[in-house]
């Protein structure tokens, strides 16, 4: 979830590095081995062309590709 800041005093810095880094361990460790198994998952970033072989081309046979 998304929070929306609501102190706009510009004499608050945002997080060093070091700070975020502890706090998003923190959070990870509160994790439960279900909500780490979830998080590990792999994600599909986008959509690839299915992949094949010339061998798998309808008619093929081995001399009809030469390189």
């Amino acid at each position: 979830m998304i929070r929306k800041a609501h102190n706009l005093d510009m004499s608050v810095t945002d997080p060093t590095p070091e700070q975020i880094r502890q706090r998003s361990e923190a959070i990870r460790k509160a994790w439960g081995p279900r909500e780490r198994a979830r998080r590990a998952t792999f994600k599909r970033v986008g959509w690839t062309p299915p992949l094949f072989s010339e061998r798998e081309l309808p008619g093929y046979s081995a001399g009809d590709f030469e390189h």
